[in-house]
């Protein structure tokens, strides 16, 4: 993630507003290109499809398939196979295995001055390019499962009994594994306690019928821009999904809530690889559903690797006359979500631009963006001296 390139249209804004060391606003600005809907419009749904596919920043797969559900239920078709939901599980488990392996293997250790597994990333890319049968799959799956346990968490499968403490958590980090490293070095740098006491909802897996419930059968402008949950900001990705993990919970006690994420997604990657295997299973939802709220409408939900991504589309004519999309981003970057929520600082953890620079960046990667990210620091006016 490069935070000093020049902005462009396509990246990320952050507008941090700092006085004497301390950040006391930020203000976050989406592209416009983070809500793909309105440029599919007039479209028809083949064309959509391959629009979303070609033009998706990241999760293409998951963006095609949310475009293709929704349309389908919007026409009335029938849903799928069980043949043809199970090969889309494992498709989608597939892309969100690679866009785990990205951030664990290249983006983390490049960030905390560790030297990327470029070649170890090539090799599993081209493999989770071509993996649509079942047996590609299980095999690949398991391939993944065993580069988490043996190579980038060798010290947390050395031992049956789980860590139930901070020192516990960094003994085994000590053990091995090239994810260990980073994770150290990330938890060396402190915790990271949002100023306020209050801690945002963690977004679950909610149906996509449940999402029409809640969020109405056509849901309006601000919820697209600014989605909530019950009407409460709320995080979604790799944390939300595995916070009740017993490793996880123990980074989160302690304040290391981007230590948290990043060994959330280490858990989820190994959740993805058995989903590749077995994309039958009934303990776990789905990572796609849709359903049509009225008739002309179809709403699809997908879980990817940054977290839900949810596509309205209306049908007219055979075409579509209108889409509202709403990415991951929108969520974990809402004016009051968990990035502008733990971007505040006190008095008490004063520090220079360079350490602020490094701590938004790293909170930003942490909630994964789909893009590039810029960071600028503005100063807080002095206030006026009384005459």
């Amino acid at each position: 993630m490069n935070t000093n390139a020049p902005p462009t249209h396509d990246r990320i804004q952050i507008r941090a507003t700092r006085h004497q060391g301390v950040v006391s606003s930020v203000e976050v600005t989406l592209p416009e290109a983070a809500w793909m809907g309105h440029a599919l419009v007039g479209m028809s749904p083949e064309a959509a499809v391959e629009y979303a596919y070609a033009h998706a920043p990241s999760s293409p797969r998951a963006h095609a398939k949310a475009v293709e559900r929704a349309c389908a239920e919007a026409l009335g078709h029938a849903a799928p196979d069980l043949a043809t939901s199970l090969a889309t599980e494992r498709w989608l488990a597939a892309e969100m295995v690679d866009a785990h392996l990205h951030r664990l293997l290249l983006d983390w250790p490049a960030r905390l001055g560790f030297e990327p597994r470029y070649n170890r990333y090539a090799e599993f890319h081209r493999r989770l390019l071509h993996c649509e049968d079942a047996d590609t799959a299980m095999a690949l799956g398991g391939d993944v499962l065993d580069l988490v346990a043996r190579e980038l968490l060798a010290g947390f499968f050395s031992r049956i009994r789980m860590a139930h403490g901070i020192g516990e958590f960094l003994d085994r980090l000590e053990a091995g594994g090239s994810l260990s490293s980073v994770m150290a070095a990330l938890i060396a740098q402190g915790a990271t306690i949002p100023t306020r006491e209050d801690k945002l909802p963690l977004l679950g897996t909610v149906s996509a019928a449940a999402w029409a419930a809640s969020a109405g059968h056509w849901p309006d402008a601000s919820f697209v821009r600014q989605p909530t949950q019950d009407g409460t900001p709320a995080e979604t990705g790799a944390l939300a999904r595995h916070a009740a993990s017993q490793m996880v919970k123990v980074l989160l006690d302690r304040g290391h809530r981007v230590s948290a994420r990043l060994f959330a997604r280490a858990i989820d990657l190994s959740d993805c690889a058995s989903r590749m295997r077995h994309p039958e299973s009934d303990e776990v939802a789905p990572l796609i559903d849709a359903t049509s709220p009225e008739p002309g409408i179809g709403l699809a939900r997908v879980t990817g690797a940054r977290g839900v991504l949810l596509c309205w589309v209306k049908m007219e004519n055979g075409v579509i006359a209108d889409c509202a999309s709403v990415p991951p981003e929108a969520w974990n970057f809402h004016p009051e979500g968990p990035f502008c929520h733990e971007a505040l600082s006190t008095r008490e953890q004063a520090e220079d631009e360079d350490a602020c620079r490094t701590r938004l960046s790293m909170l930003a990667l942490a909630l994964d963006p789909a893009r590039e990210v810029d960071i600028e620091f503005v100063g807080k006016p002095a206030p006026r001296k009384r005459k």
